[in-house]
């Protein structure tokens, strides 16, 4: 997964980059509604929003439907996971129906289009190229981390004293801000790893936890972010706490 750096995500293709994140966060929250109706886990999600925020670094906003580039996105990260709800495939057609219903119940007019045959292999032909233009423009390079694959071991390293339903419900908003900070570009220019650790931060924040620097469990208060690893910067876990901010306040 090659990083980029934060001037060129800022810059993109076509639009200012307060207009970007605003349409950004609208992908994000396109995304949530799909999976919730689709009830895909939060790893689906997380890869799908991480391509469709770099294909639209790549690529203008101007040139693409966002809602098909992030209905394909989903399709592909099921494919890329593996994904089985209740021990079966999420079927193409599934996602069809569902980009139907949420796409028409965005519309302000009362008329809707039904959804016949025709109609659902229109989708399925928007929903394919719109796969593979997210492969070409990838690169088909697909190996991507993600930051909820170590905020467990994180909270074990800074917070060990953290036990019980206090850990889970610390867990749990950290997995909140691991989420959230999908609606900013701080996981395409930051290493994960210090992605991960600014969601702990913050959860750390909301759930009124000592700050890492304040605990009385690490040797070193000064350099608090080697606990989590040898190769850290404050410098990445600083600018990735900017950047996921800077996408959840967004007007």
């Amino acid at each position: 997964m090659k990083l980029l750096n934060e001037e060129e995500c800022r810059t993109g293709v076509g639009l200012p980059f307060d207009i970007q994140q605003k349409l950004r966060s609208g992908d994000f929250a396109f995304i949530t509604e799909m999976g919730r109706q689709l009830q895909l886990d939060e790893q689906v999600l997380c890869t799908g929003n991480w391509m469709v925020n770099l294909f639209f670094i790549r690529r203008s906003y101007l040139n693409y439907d966002r809602h098909v580039v992030s209905t394909a996105a989903l399709m592909l990260s099921c494919k890329l996971h593996n994904f089985k709800r209740q021990g079966k495939r999420v079927y193409p057609i599934s996602f069809a129906s569902t980009y139907h219903k949420i796409i028409n119940n965005k519309q302000s007019t009362p008329q809707r289009q039904p959804l016949d045959d025709a109609l659902k292999t229109e989708y399925l032909n928007k929903f394919f190229k719109a796969e593979f233009k997210l492969l070409k423009t990838l690169e088909f390079d697909l190996d991507i981390d993600l930051p909820t694959n170590y905020l467990d071991e994180i909270i074990s390293k800074l917070y060990m004293d953290e036990k019980g339903e206090d850990r889970e419900v610390f867990l749990s908003m950290a997995r909140v801000m691991a989420n959230e900070s999908m609606r900013s570009i701080a996981p395409l220019c930051v290493n994960t790893l210090g992605v991960a650790v600014a969601c702990v931060v913050l959860a750390a924040v909301v759930c009124n936890k000592p700050r890492p620097h304040e605990l009385e469990s690490i040797q070193n208060p000064d350099f608090w972010w080697l606990t989590v690893n040898s190769e850290l910067t404050l410098e990445e876990i600083t600018q990735a706490v900017r950047l996921i901010n800077e996408a959840i306040t967004i007007k």
